[in-house]
């Protein structure tokens, strides 16, 4: 975990990653509910960037990059739990032939949908000239909480699932990752990428975990071809493109 202080692990609390205390080889939940983990996790140090990066930018061009940087944090959130809910939810409903398993999850997804579209309309149509750090941080506590409870609590929804057959899951979770990889989201390449990538930490608990699991060369594919068009945007991200931690660019300390 990155020693340089303030980070992208605040204020929001990152999650423990399951395998640290349970074997992913005794369930796959334990390894479905890790890598779950680890995307939320990512999930939250983008959040916690913008939070803490919001109040330090003043010039017209860092204002306009750090409000793409919150819209492209908003698109890899929304793409995320778009497919959750078209496949990987009726997947695991179909599998455990429980129809509700997911609804709780899906009633979680609702609780914060409102802060999340406020926070991306300002971060779409507000201009540099009329920026206001207050009013992003404002919106971020109105649904923050809500979201980080969700994220907590969905790593125990499936570390639950434990109870059903573990190749049986382990399919639903490959066929799941299969299809969101095959999205047709125009801005999977040149928004998601970089933002999950950036907001990965490789030294994280020890650097033991190996996420997000893609060939050598897409880093170096996503830095200097699919990032290169908003390259500005990515300067608030708390990682490289290799998931190595760095300073916030904005953090304010000088």
């Amino acid at each position: 975990m990155a020693s340089f202080q303030p980070w992208a692990d605040r204020p929001f609390n990152l999650i423990e990653t399951p395998s640290q205390t349970r074997s992913i080889d005794s369930h796959s939940a334990v390894y479905c509910a890790s890598e779950m983990s680890h995307v939320h996790n990512a999930i939250i140090r983008g959040l916690n960037s913008i939070y803490q990066q919001a109040p330090n930018v003043s010039k017209s061009q860092d204002i306009e990059d750090f409000l793409f940087f919150c819209h492209a944090w908003i698109e890899m959130v929304e793409h995320h739990h778009h497919a959750e809910e078209a496949t990987m939810f009726p997947k695991i409903a179909t599998f455990t032939k429980n129809a509700s398993i997911m609804a709780g999850n899906l009633e979680q997804h609702e609780a914060f949908q409102e802060g999340l579209h406020k926070l991306h309309d300002y971060a779409l149509n507000t201009k540099a000239s009329t920026y206001n750090a207050a009013a992003v941080t404002k919106i971020i506590d109105s649904f923050a909480p809500a979201l980080i409870k969700h994220l907590r609590e969905e790593i125990d929804t499936f570390l639950a699932l434990d109870k059903y057959d573990s190749q049986g899951l382990l399919k639903v979770w490959q066929e799941s990752e299969n299809a969101a990889k095959s999205t047709k989201n125009p801005h999977v390449f040149d928004l998601i990428f970089p933002c999950v990538l950036g907001c990965v930490d490789k030294t994280y608990e020890g650097g033991i975990h190996s996420f997000p699991p893609l060939p050598f060369f897409i880093p170096y594919l996503v830095q200097y071809w699919f990032a290169a068009k908003h390259r500005g945007a990515w300067r608030f991200c708390p990682s490289n493109m290799w998931g190595q931690p760095r300073p916030l660019a904005f953090s304010g300390k000088a």
